[in-house]
């Protein structure tokens, strides 16, 4: 006889994984001056674009603005769109507006990723047994901290907005490839959602087309502005470069070169993103073709790859780590297995996500976070690529044509 009763348990589970996020948001009630720092980076930057001050600066500071200010590091454009806001409506009225998108926009994404189910009238193809449920993606939540929520970052709008396209991006690609691009100019890692684009059933040339152009429409604006040589564009390389590369190297791709001792700025980090980056790709293609997702998950898969291929993964950027990689685990149940070993990597691939996500808890619960959770992304990525191989072994001609349609596939 089981000790608690099932909504018992259910909610023992959502306390256990929420705790780090609960925790974190908690004990910093008491300390009004750690809520919205990030913001105020972003406030104070367009106070100094209309003042003529100082955009980048160690020791960001403005008036009447109480409370740790963070570091301006994005381009000044995006210090412009916000002053063109603060002579309007000042900033107390910029600060309302915030707060009401930022408040909206944690909603879209705790909505959209624990409450609503994935599945769509236009996914005639997916039925119950293969949708997440919330018990299935509830684990995911011990990636989130309470800096995520604190601090106030202009990431969680950008995060939610591609939430929030994504879901119609097999209708209207070319908005939510605007939306990326978009995000992408105020942080150019936004842009490896476009995986979202690769993995949905459209032709090559299409996939290619809107990836291409979404790419180009996003980092255009920072190619630019490096390229001017000018003396600001000297003090926002130097500055990005200390807080992204030496400060805070992240939970993903610089997280893991950190603990051998290698920078993120070398040409080795550069080059080893780049074929991790492809490597994560054509795993994410092999998978979603290979088992035949439907263009729901496909979406979840892009979403959820986006976040592990993101170069410096922060607080604020797991949101939508987890989805697509329950709908992969539990699609992979329907490839065969020549080994013991990997039937229990097909068949329990949702256990192999779990015991990570408990990783990365446990890890945080005793203070060695910045270790644990770098191991934990580690792990989830090496669970895609080894998917993607076996997927793509035993179905290749299945993925080749759909890939390449001309090309004649052998009978599986």
């Amino acid at each position: 006889m089981s000790l608690f009763s099932a909504p018992v348990k259910r909610a023992l589970l959502i306390f256990l994984f929420a705790l780090p996020l609960l925790s974190g948001v908690v004990g910093k009630i008491s300390k009004s001056n750690a809520w919205f720092g990030d913001y105020r980076a972003v406030a104070c930057g367009a106070q100094k674009i209309i003042d003529g001050g100082a955009l980048y600066d160690m020791n960001l500071k403005c008036e009447d603005m109480d409370g740790t200010t963070a570091v301006y590091v994005y381009l000044p454009v995006v210090a412009e769109a916000f002053a063109a806001v603060v002579r309007v409506i000042g900033q107390d009225g910029l600060f309302v507006l915030y707060t009401g998108l930022y408040v909206l926009s944690l909603a879209v994404l705790f909505w959209g990723t624990y409450c609503v189910l994935p599945g769509t009238k236009e996914d005639s193809t997916e039925t119950e047994s293969v949708a997440p449920t919330l018990m299935q993606k509830l684990p995911f939540a011990a990636f989130l901290t309470g800096s995520a929520i604190v601090w106030g970052n202009i990431a969680v709008l950008g995060h939610a907005a591609v939430l929030a396209s994504a879901m119609t991006a097999r209708r209207f690609p070319w908005l939510f490839v605007a939306v990326v691009a978009l995000c992408g100019v105020v942080k150019p890692v936004f842009l490896t959602y476009l995986a979202v684009v690769l993995f949905l059933d459209f032709s090559v040339w299409k996939r290619l087309g809107l990836f291409i152009a979404g790419a180009v429409a996003g980092v255009l604006p920072t190619v630019l502005f490096a390229a001017e040589h000018s003396p600001l564009s000297e003090q926002w390389r130097q500055t990005l470069s200390y807080f992204v590369y030496s400060l805070t190297p992240g939970e993903s791709f610089y997280g893991w070169l950190s603990l051998v001792g290698i920078r993120a700025d070398s040409s080795i980090a550069s080059i080893g993103w780049l074929v991790f980056a492809g490597l994560m790709t054509l795993s994410g293609l092999a998978i979603a073709e290979g088992l035949r997702l439907s263009s729901r998950a496909r979406i979840w898969l892009g979403l959820s790859l986006g976040v592990l291929m993101i170069p410096r993964l922060m607080s604020q950027d797991v949101f939508l780590i987890g989805v697509g990689l329950v709908y992969a685990a539990l699609h992979a149940r329907d490839l065969s297995a020549p080994s013991k070993p990997l039937m229990v990597f097909k068949d329990r691939g949702l256990t192999i996500l779990t015991v990570l996500c408990l990783l990365c808890l446990i890890g945080g619960a005793a203070e060695l976070g910045d270790y644990t959770t770098r191991l934990a992304t580690l792990g989830l990525s090496l669970y895609v690529l080894t998917l993607g191989v076996l997927t793509f072994a035993q179905r290749r001609d299945i993925v080749l044509s759909a890939l390449l349609p001309r090309l004649k596939t052998s009978p599986q």
